[in-house]
């Protein structure tokens, strides 16, 4: 029987997977409970995007036994994030229906820039506040770089390096030379022109590194010189690095506080941490426990409760672009209403309708670009655009509701999610573009009460009698309405609204 004091955070890194288990106990959160697999998926995914058979393996095993250690924890109450090397991925769609099998939950894919955020919401969680910090987390596929002050990140930033791409791309037969080296750190430093100018005006008051490559670094340092710090400063990574030239070869590694799992790709993290450390004049690094698995936990505690930082990004670009906040919440509460009533309490998630609630708050989006296909260019801005605390799965899922609003439906559009949420979203289809058809003339003086009613494949729609013929134009849409619902397998049907079921003011005679 699931246990509701239990939360789980899966992170599935490019070079290891993580998981953390912790009970929630007057009012903070407990670890009682991690799990970790060297896995090194992103040096299983070619230049193509094809993950080879014995990394997918490996991926799958680990996957099965965290998954029996999350049975019994309530699947809201779990949540596991993929990152740079599923980003890499060419069949992510096929791998993601196997992966999540094996789970035995959803796997979100989030971008660099949200890796980013919640590494630096891990690392608040156990380091005491500086002021303003500039944080630092080299993953096996990608290096992420956040400055922020309390508890919200001013700048976010990924880079496409980490260590175990860095070994794949210079040292992948295993040699270390310093030209190679140098070939490194240069390639490191080029990417690091792109945020220079911003990191520098911002500034900080202590860098901070997370990640079990700086882990590890900082433990091979104290074996150096014998004192156990949290800490290393740019003159240790130098010294150390001469130590891995000096052996030439990744096989020859043999150094005091370098573990034997992560002897293949400790050379490639080196030389990134080295690069950064150079360019931003960083004398020393303070080495966080806590990174992007913390992160995720305490972000879903904040998604379980009013801290939810998705409805602070959906305000935020309502606001951004201008979104007409009365017709949305118009749209919104009609949509929500009739999605209530055709699903009942088990057919859709509750994070499903609050999809259709984000959605219905961003519909009009497109309008600041222009009228005409205004429905398609919202559906691109929420596709494409930088939002705190959403998945990329969650962001198509909402551009498409949001794309499929009005105009002609593209039935394609939806095939191309997930097989498990395609239902769902012909269900929430339906009722946000009959909200907008009904809620068109905006006004609140023109919406009636109704009823919608799902039976098979008919979807009934119920207006008071007379109501419809009053207002031809919403007449017209929801009879433009029938030909385009057709197309996601509804016949929809219009009804008068039993008199029982109508207010007061309206069976008055």
């Amino acid at each position: 029987m699931p246990d509701p004091g239990l939360f789980a955070a899966i992170d599935l890194g490019s070079n290891s997977f993580h998981m953390l288990v912790a009970r929630r106990e007057h009012g903070e959160l407990r670890v009682i409970d991690r799990l970790k697999d060297m896995i090194r998926l992103a040096g299983g995914v070619d230049d193509q995007g094809h993950l080879n058979a014995e990394t997918h393996h490996k991926a799958l095993a680990s996957l099965a036994r965290f998954g029996q250690r999350i049975a019994d924890i309530p699947r809201h109450q779990v949540r596991a994030v993929g990152t740079q090397a599923f980003r890499q991925l060419d069949n992510l769609h096929g791998f993601l229906v196997v992966a999540e099998t094996a789970l035995g939950c959803p796997i979100d894919i989030i971008s660099g820039r949200e890796e980013a955020r919640l590494v630096y919401l891990g690392v608040c969680q156990a380091t005491p506040d500086p002021g303003r910090r500039l944080v630092i987390d080299i993953g096996g596929g990608s290096t992420e770089l956040v400055i922020g002050e309390g508890p919200e990140p001013l700048a976010a930033e990924s880079i496409p390096f980490g260590c175990v791409g860095m070994m794949q791309h210079l040292f992948a037969d295993g040699r270390l030379t310093r030209k190679r080296w140098k070939q490194a750190r240069q390639l490191v430093q080029t990417e690091l022109l792109d945020i220079e100018k911003t990191y520098r005006e911002l500034g900080w008051q202590q860098a901070i590194g997370s990640s079990g490559t700086l882990r590890a670094l900082e433990s091979m340092s104290a074996s150096q010189s014998g004192e156990a710090s949290r800490s290393f400063a740019q003159s240790d990574i130098e010294q150390l690095r001469e130590l891995i030239l000096k052996a030439g070869h990744v096989d020859a590694l043999d150094l005091p506080g370098l573990s034997v799992r992560r002897r293949p790709v400790i050379a490639g993290g080196m030389v990134i941490i080295e690069a950064i450390m150079q360019h931003f004049d960083i004398e020393s690094l303070a080495i966080s426990p806590h990174a992007l698995r913390e992160g995720v936990l305490h972000d879903l505690l904040g998604r379980l409760s009013e801290q939810d930082p998705r409805l602070r990004s959906i305000e935020a670009m309502a606001l951004r672009y201008q979104c007409d906040r009365d017709q949305a919440e118009r749209v919104r509460d009609w949509a929500m209403q009739a999605a209530e009533q055709i699903t009942g309490d088990s057919a859709l998630h509750r994070t499903q309708l609050e999809y259709l609630d984000w959605s219905a708050r961003l519909h009009e989006l497109g309008l600041a670009i222009a009228h005409d296909r205004h429905h398609l260019h919202g559906a691109y801005i929420v596709k494409h655009a930088d939002l705190p605390g959403f998945s990329h799965q969650e962001q198509q899922f909402m551009a498409t509701l949001i794309g499929c609003h009005r105009g002609k439906l593209d039935p394609s559009l939806i095939e191309q999610q997930a097989p498990r949420h395609q239902q769902a979203l012909r269900l929430l289809i339906a009722a946000l573009r009959l909200a907008v058809t009904v809620c068109r003339a905006r006004r609140d003086a023109d919406l009636p009460d109704f009823g919608l009613a799902l039976n098979d494949r008919t979807l009934t729609l119920r207006m008071p009698s007379g109501w419809l013929e009053s207002h031809p134009l919403t007449m017209q849409g929801l009879l433009q309405e029938k030909r385009q619902l057709g197309k996601l397998g509804f016949d929809l049907e219009l009804r008068d609204l039993p008199k029982h079921q109508m207010p007061t003011d309206q069976t008055q005679t």
